[in-house]
């Protein structure tokens, strides 16, 4: 790299002694500039970068030392050499204290002040070397920094997902990310359930407001505390309390006494019946009485309230017991597997405390094959009852996860069955962003009441609809085909009248009247026909040709089996009957 020297003094004769008197070309200088005075050598530093500056002590108007002081201010890096006809001790102690590199006394020996110029270079470039290491640490230290909450999160992950971790692989984990923890100290996990958004998001939003249900479980449930709140691999949300550094034996992450609430699952505790005794953590924010700090139920409540009120989101907390880290996998599960487990009671505070044997559901699995049959006649309210009712004796029963699994799958099958049967896809009905997997919906009654009421009842808007078009339809068609009895007609030109597709009209009409266009229109020949032969004393061929049949042989055979008399035996059987 090239540098660039300034060399300031008021005599010119001494500015060329240096600038020109002086070989240089064996440093790595682009520029040599020179400056008479201090305000010529400001100019100077103001258009262009210098590095080191040999200037004079003893100048009119400003001198050496004033101009260093501005040097110093606006380029720091810069060296500067000083030159002095004078040796004053006065002006060498103010050099030193304003970080000169040199200071030489007049006459000046060329090579001297060469290899003193060399070393200032040296220097610039150390300190250069040393600005961009610090400058790469700066940057790799801001990037650890940023990632720092992704790494922790990261190792959280491994361990609730079950990577098996040595003493020592955690010890180092904790040193590396600073966090206030060993392997002797124990973490108490809340499980996090999003039960219900009360606003229809798209996935998008979605996402973005489970980060922020994210952020308040970490304002709010650590309550400022040392801990951590993470996502593990399953899109369930964990706050991870840490045993504080004064507390050795962990007893403010010890359990706090609960009370079991109705017949919830084991441990229950309503967010609104949270106790308010239990010593659980503190937080440092606010209290619910005047000099006491909020316990961790009384903060899981208020952090349900809030979530509800301005996150829309329906959330329950599952606070487990302190474990040692070597132990948080299996309490994450049994947090799980309590919040799997209920499905009776959303927006409240639960307590692991121990397993108990799950209560069997006594209400019987719905006739679902009942449900598609009123959807597919387009009995809307009908349905909708059915389903309330239902759904009132699920309440009071409280079923457990697998029934409601057992349930929905049955419920999917039907519909599919329906819309096979109807010839539909699923598409057709229910559109793509519709679909919600089983690990929602069975996480509550509430939420697969809805989706039964919204699916099954939008089979039997559908086909509700779809009934009344038909029958329009079918109309049409009769009236058609009575109007056309004389002529020839086939499938084409009956769908072409009702603009359908001659297919689907085939398949539309044999579902509403139980015959093919062929059949129906046969027999209305053939009742028109019977109808003439005991009205009129017209000739059967005329009568034949009348409804549509221009081969008398055929419309006989047709008139036979249809009624099992030829048209004369009809006839005549008809007038003897009369007589």
């Amino acid at each position: 790299m090239q540098y660039n020297l300034l060399v300031v003094d008021d005599e010119e004769i001494a500015v060329r002694g240096i600038t020109e008197g002086i070989d240089w070309s064996g440093l790595p200088l682009a520029r040599i500039l020179s400056a008479l005075d201090a305000e010529e050598a400001k100019q100077i530093f103001n258009e262009q970068p210098i590095h080191v500056m040999i200037s004079d002590i003893d100048m009119p108007m400003e001198n050496g030392i004033q101009l260093l002081k501005w040097v110093n201010a606006h380029s720091p890096a810069t060296k500067t050499i000083f030159l002095t006809g004078h040796a004053d001790f006065r002006f060498a102690q103010q050099a030193v204290q304003l970080n000169s590199f040199d200071y030489l006394l007049k006459p000046i020996d060329h090579e001297m002040l060469k290899s003193c110029v060399e070393q200032a270079l040296s220097a610039v470039r150390e300190r250069e070397h040393e600005d961009a290491v610090n400058q790469s640490y700066a940057y790799y230290y801001d990037q650890w920094n940023r990632q720092l909450p992704l790494l922790v999160e990261r190792m959280w992950q491994n361990i609730l997902q079950g990577r098996s971790f040595t003493t020592r692989e955690l010890e180092a984990n904790f040193s590396l990310y600073g966090l206030p923890l060993d392997t002797s100290k124990q973490v108490l996990p809340i499980l996090v359930s999003v039960e219900e958004w009360k606003v229809e998001w798209n996935a998008r939003d979605e996402e973005i407001m489970a980060y922020a249900i994210k952020n308040a479980a970490e304002e709010m449930l650590l309550g400022g505390r040392p801990g951590h709140v993470v996502q593990d691999g399953s899109g369930l949300i964990f706050a991870l309390l840490y045993a504080p550094d004064s507390d050795p034996d962990n007893s403010s992450v010890e359990a706090d006494t609960d009370r079991e609430a109705g017949n919830g699952p084991s441990g229950a505790l309503a967010a609104s019946d949270a106790d308010a005794n239990a010593p659980v953590f503190s937080a440092r924010g606010g209290s619910s009485d005047a000099g006491r700090a909020q316990t961790l139920p009384e903060r899981a409540a208020e952090f349900i309230r809030m979530s509800s009120q301005y996150l829309y989101a329906i959330v329950s907390c599952y606070i487990g017991e302190a474990v040692p880290v070597a132990d948080l996998r299996q309490a994450a599960l049994q947090l799980a597997e309590l919040e799997r487990a209920n499905i009776s009671r959303t927006g409240g505070v639960f307590r692991s405390t121990g397993s108990k044997e799950p209560k069997k559901c006594g209400v019987p699995q719905p006739n679902l094959q009942e449900w598609s049959a009123l959807a597919e006649a387009g009995r809307l309210k009908e349905l909708e009852g059915r389903i309330e009712d239902q759904f009132l004796l699920l309440q009071h029963d409280q079923p457990d996860h697998a029934y409601l699994i057992h349930y929905y799958y049955g419920a999917v099958n039907a519909i599919f069955q329906l819309l096979q049967r109807r010839g539909l896809s699923a598409g057709e009905l229910y559109p793509s962003d519709d679909w919600r997997g089983d690990d929602q919906l069975t996480k509550s009654l509430p939420a697969m009441k809805h989706w039964t009421l919204q699916w099954f009842g939008r089979a039997a808007a559908y086909f509700g609809v779809r009934e009344k078009e038909a029958s329009v339809t079918m109309n049409k068609v009769k009236r058609f085909m009575e109007a056309h009895l004389h002529e020839e007609m086939n499938r084409e030109e009956i769908a072409g009248h009702v603009h359908l597709n001659p297919a689907y009209l085939s398949r539309l009409f044999r579902r509403e009247t139980g015959q093919s266009l062929t059949e129906y229109l046969v027999d209305m020949r053939m009742r028109k026909a019977q109808q003439e032969l005991i009205e009129t004393d017209a000739k059967i061929s005329d009568i034949a040709l009348g409804v549509g049949y221009c081969n008398f042989s055929h419309f006989s055979k047709q008139f036979k089996k249809a009624t099992g008399l030829t048209p004369q035996e009809y006839r005549r059987g008809i007038g003897a009957a009369l007589d």
